[in-house]
């Protein structure tokens, strides 16, 4: 139980020590060599899952992936199911972050750059949007699927997260610090989105006593 109660707080406070970070003047200590041993070392069918997934989230077409989600979800698990992934798209918006903190992505070479506006590398969009995403189809999964399906549902997320946040460095769109940064915020979101999912529970109780 004490872990649960200080595992968002923890999350948290690395978002916001990742934030402060990320709004230096070059990259973070050993963010150039990490980023560039990820592109260069990178496997080959790594990287073409990466170019497979990069479309599917960007900010033209995550809003129509994420509305195919919706009605996936009403048709499965109705509008209670509905109201729980609405919170976390709305959630996803953590990623305008990047606007405040004005991080530029890196360079073909690896090398510091100047910000341009929309533009901004921290944090990593497509990290925020698979990860909350995905975490929230597990926790809906768990609550209203069988097990083999919440299982299912989890790993599938899981193994998106990671290969999104792996290609996204070794195709050079970001620097490692703005995955780290897309990772705890989306942690973060979590925590809240199964608080809201554990108090409709409790609003639903009242409402039928009421009714009763």
């Amino acid at each position: 139980m004490g872990s649960r109660r200080w595992a968002p707080v923890a999350l948290v406070s690395a978002s916001v020590a990742s934030t402060f970070a990320a709004r230096g003047n070059g990259p973070f200590a050993g963010e150039t060599g990490v980023t560039l041993w990820i592109h260069r070392n990178s496997p080959g069918p790594v990287d073409r899952i990466g170019d497979v997934l990069e479309p599917l989230f960007n900010d033209l077409a995550a809003p129509t992936m994420f509305a195919a989600t919706c009605l996936f979800v009403w048709w499965r698990w109705g509008l209670r199911a509905i109201a729980v992934l609405g919170l976390a798209g709305a959630l996803t918006g953590l990623t305008r972050v990047g606007d405040l903190v004005q991080r530029p992505r890196p360079t073909a070479s690896g090398s510091w750059s100047s910000y341009a506006y929309g533009n901004g590398g921290y944090p990593s969009g497509h990290v925020v949007f698979v990860a909350l995403i995905s975490g929230t189809l597990a926790i809906l999964a768990r609550r209203h699927g069988s097990t083999a399906t919440a299982t299912w549902v989890a790993v599938v997320g899981v193994t998106l997260t990671v290969m999104t946040s792996w290609t996204r460095v070794s195709h050079l769109e970001h620097w490692p610090l703005d995955v780290v940064g897309g990772l705890t915020m989306a942690g973060a979101a979590l925590y809240g989105v199964a608080a809201f999912d554990h108090q409709l529970d409790n609003l639903m109780a009242r409402r039928r006593r009421r009714g009763a």
